[in-house]
C-alpha cells in the first residue's frame, strides 16, 4: 500500500540552524514511517508531484491508503497563539483517507493539568483527531489525560514514541553492545544550556572530552562555525561565555562538535565513535539506541518523564545527573527493565497499527 506522510521533516538545509530554526531530533521520528513501511511518499519531499496530483491532498486522497502524520510536541501547555494549530487542522480537512497519528505529545514542564490552557484552536484540533482517527496515537499517560481533560477526547492509544519501533535489530544491538563493552566517547546533548543543571552537565563534558551532539542551539553552531573558519574572535556562547579558557573552547569544539542534517550519517557517527549518549534531549538519544548504543534520559519535564516511564527506559532526574562526571553515567546503563518490556511495547504498537490498517512492524529479536 501507498502510504503518504506529512509531519516532522527528514533532513534539513544547509541554512540550518542558524538562519532556519528547527530540531534535528525531529528527524529521528520523521523517519520512522519510512523505516517500517516501503512505499512511503513525504510531502516534504515533493515525489508526490509525479503522480500529476495539484496538491498533496489530492495525492493522497487518490493514490494511497493512508495518511500518517508525525507529530512532535505539538500541544504546549499555556500558549495563547493558535495559529500552528489552525494551520495543520485546516491542512487536514480535506483528507478523506484515514488519518494515523504518530508520536502527538504535550509539552508542559508539569504533568497537573488543572490549572493548565490552551487556545481553542489547539482544543478543535484535538477533537478533529478524535473523530477522524481510529484512534489518536499519543507519547505517553500525561497526553492522553490532556486529550480527555480540554476536549473530552478518550479514543486514544498510548504507544510511546514510534521511533523506537523503527529499526528493531539495530534496537537489539543495545544488549549485545552493553554485554561486550563498548569503545568511544560518551556524547551529551542538552536542552536549555543556561539552565544550572544543564550547564554544569554541559561545562564537565567540555572538560572530559566528551561529543556535544547539538539538535538546536545556534549559539553553539556559530561558535563551531567561527572556530573551523580560523575567526580572529569567535562568538562564544553567551552560556560559555565566562569559560576560564576560550582556547580550551575551540579546541573542543573542533574536534568533539558534532551538529547533523541527515539521520544516516548520525547513525553512522554514533556507531563508530560513541560509547554512549545521555542527557535530556529525548531524540538525540533515541538516535543512539537505533544505533545500537546505550543511552540514558535526563528527566526534565512532564514530556520526557511519560515517555521514559513508559516505555522503561533507563533514566534520572536531572539534578542527579547535574553531579555525575560523563564516565560515570556508565553505571546507570541499567536495560534490563527495557528489555524485560521491549517485546510488550513492539505488540503495543503492532496493535495500534492494525487498528488504524496498516501492516504490522518486524518484532524485535533478542
Amino acid at each position: 500500500m501507498t502510504i503518504a506522510v506529512t509531519g516532522c521533516h527528514r533532513e534539513l538545509p544547509s541554512t540550518f540552524p542558524l538562519e532556519t530554526p528547527e530540531n534535528s531530533g525531529n528527524m529521528i521520528h520523521g523517519n520512522a514511517p519510512f523505516e517500517m513501511f516501503d512505499d512511503c511518499f513525504s510531502r516534504h519531499d515533493g515525489r508526490w508531484r509525479i503522480t500529476g496530483a495539484k496538491t498533496f491532498q489530492e495525492f493522497v486522497n487518490r493514490h494511497c491508503s493512508h495518511l500518517i502524520v508525525t507529530l512532535a510536541n505539538t500541544f504546549r501547555l499555556n500558549t495563547d497563539d493558535g495559529t500552528r494549530f489552525r494551520r495543520l487542522h485546516n491542512s487536514l480537512l480535506a483528507i478523506e483517507k484515514p488519518i494515523v497519528v504518530f508520536g502527538m505529545g504535550v509539552q508542559s514542564i508539569s504533568d497537573d493539568l488543572t490549572a493548565a490552557t490552551l487556545p481553542a484552536e489547539a482544543v478543535d484540533l484535538m477533537k478533529f483527531l478524535g473523530e477522524r482517527c481510529a484512534l489518536v496515537g499519543v507519547r505517553g499517560e500525561m497526553t492522553r489525560q490532556a486529550f480527555k481533560h480540554f476536549a473530552g477526547v478518550e479514543n486514544t492509544f498510548v504507544t510511546g514514541c514510534p521511533s523506537l519501533f523503527s529499526r528493531p535489530r539495530q534496537v537489539a544491538e543495545v544488549t549485545r553492545t552493553l554485554n561486550g563493552g563498548t569503545t568511544g566517547q560518551p556524547a551529551y546533548c542538552g536542552t536549555q544550556l543556561r539552565r544550572a543543571e544543564e550547564n554544569r552537565m554541559l561545562r564537565r563534558a567540555i572538560r572530559a572530552g566528551a561529543f556535544l551532539v547539538e539538535p538546536v542551539n545556534k549559539h553553539n553552531h556559530r561558535f563551531y562555525v567561527d572556530v573551523t573558519q580560523n575567526r580572529s574572535e569567535p562568538r562564544v556562547p553567551y552560556f560559555l561565555a565566562d569559560y576560564e579558557s576560550t582556547d580550551e573552547l575551540r579546541a573542543y569544539f573542533a574536534s568533539r562538535y558534532r551538529l547533523f542534517r541527515q539521520v544516516e550519517p548520525w547513525y553512522d557517527f554514533t556507531r563508530e565513535s560513541v560509547a554512549f549518549t545521555y542527557g535530556t534531549r529525548f531524540h538525540v538519544n533515541m538516535a543512539s539506541v537505533l544505533a545500537g548504543k546505550p543511552a540514558l534520559w535526563v528527566t526534565h519535564d512532564a514530556r520526557t518523564r511519560e515517555l521514559a516511564e513508559f516505555l522503561h527506559l533507563p533514566s534520572i532526574p536531572m539534578a542527579d545527573a547535574a553531579e555525575l562526571e560523563p564516565y560515570d553515567v556508565r553505571e546507570y546503563l541499567d536495560y534490563d527493565e527495557f528489555f524485560a518490556h521491549i517485546g510488550g511495547l513492539f505488540d503495543n504498537f503492532n496493535e495500534y497499527l492494525a487498528i488504524n490498517g496498516l501492516p504490522e512492524i518486524e518484532r524485535i529479536a533478542l
